[in-house]
């Protein structure tokens, strides 16, 4: 592998990392789409999950703190993850690390927004039910969310 090339996609994979956290295979389609080789990217961005400074877990671990504090519910941020190369098994005990509570409290605060700035009102169940379910909500918080927000009215 030449030198110049090696370090022109460790440069590349530092920037990246620098920004914010990624998966393997966001770092691997971005060096991509710049020409580098497959298997140089690959050497590289293993080189990187060796010494800890990419890790899929980390980036796992921010992905969902993110997608919650925007009241996303765990189906979507599921789907996502899943779609940046991230393990079902990792996806599965990073999700269950977050309590069933704070789920619900997210599809709650995510209704009250919608409510708040939209005509849709509390008796519009369908309507209602379609938004939190694209939200990736499941049954269950979707319910608890519904009974919360008529307990406010």
């Amino acid at each position: 592998m030449p030198k110049n090339l090696n370090s022109d996609i460790t440069k590349l994979i530092t920037k990246y990392l620098s920004i914010r956290e990624h998966s393997k295979l966001e770092l691997q389609n971005k060096l991509s789409q710049k020409g580098h080789d497959l298997s140089d990217i690959r050497e590289c961005i293993n080189e990187f999950s060796l010494k800890d400074v990419q890790s899929d877990i980390r980036f796992t671990e921010e992905f969902i703190r993110s997608k919650l504090k925007k009241n996303k519910g765990p189906r979507l941020i599921s789907s996502e993850l899943v779609s940046r190369g991230i393990p079902d098994s990792t996806i599965n005990k990073k999700i269950s690390e977050i309590s069933y509570h704070e789920w619900c409290k997210a599809a709650f605060l995510a209704l009250n927004k919608k409510l708040n700035g939209s005509i849709v009102s509390i008796e519009d169940k369908d309507k209602i039910y379609s938004f939190l379910i694209s939200r990736g909500f499941e049954h269950k918080m979707i319910k608890y969310a519904i009974d919360e927000q008529k307990d406010e009215c």
